[in-house]
């Protein structure tokens, strides 16, 4: 009976002893961290630097701030902060200019600098790509109307970027003749290329005006 005694006193002793532990428990207890002064409270990016401040202290070099040469040594440096139990809340800011061309600060998160946006530009694949666009016309709906005209003015830049019949048309060249008198085109054949087919074709243009006012005399 004593011995049962006993055990239920320690049992209870024990269970009073881990409900004080739990009651007064504080995780800055267990968390260690840079008190009043030491603590950094400051991320500054200035242009493709990174300066760690501490703003409730005087500023010295290479102490105050410290500098970081990009994220990946800052990330470094708050590993090691993180592996000895150090902690210390950062205000982390930005340096850019506003429209006036004054420096100004704003608050940025260090894991977002890029606001959410593609750190690297997304290429469709080639299955997704849309190779020919085709070319629409109002002016040229209401068959048999406005057939073998000029193609409508694209006033809204509808189809910049895009490859149309029309451009398809227009680059015949590139695909039809070894060299291309048009020094747009990827295979032109140069200067004096250009010269000689101009002439040429002011030479045909003549004959056959000639050869036409010969026919209807």
């Amino acid at each position: 009976m004593y011995k049962v005694t006993t055990k239920f006193i320690l049992a209870i002793i024990l269970f009073l002893l881990g409900l004080y532990v739990v009651l007064t428990y504080k995780s800055d207890d267990v968390i260690e961290s840079f008190s009043g002064n030491r603590c950094p409270d400051m991320l500054i990016q200035k242009g493709d630097k990174i300066f760690l401040y501490n703003s409730k202290l005087d500023e010295v070099p290479g102490v105050n701030p410290i500098q970081f040469d990009n994220l990946e040594e800052y990330s470094e440096f708050i590993e090691w902060q993180r592996s000895h139990n150090i902690r210390c809340p950062l205000l982390f800011l930005q340096q850019s200019y506003d429209v006036q061309g004054k420096s100004v600060y704003k608050i940025k998160d260090p894991n977002n600098l890029q606001n959410n946006l593609p750190s690297e530009l997304i290429k469709p694949k080639k299955s997704e790509m849309q190779l020919n666009s085709k070319l629409l016309d109002s002016n040229h709906d209401d068959k048999p109307f406005n057939q073998n005209s000029y193609p409508g003015y694209d006033s809204q830049n509808q189809y910049i970027g895009l490859n149309t019949p029309l451009d398809k048309l227009y680059s015949m060249d590139e695909v039809t003749r070894k060299y291309s008198p048009n020094a747009m085109m990827s295979n032109w054949g140069g200067v004096k290329y250009s010269d000689k087919t101009v002439e040429q074709e002011v030479i045909d243009k003549t004959v056959n005006e000639q050869i036409y006012q010969k026919n209807n005399r």
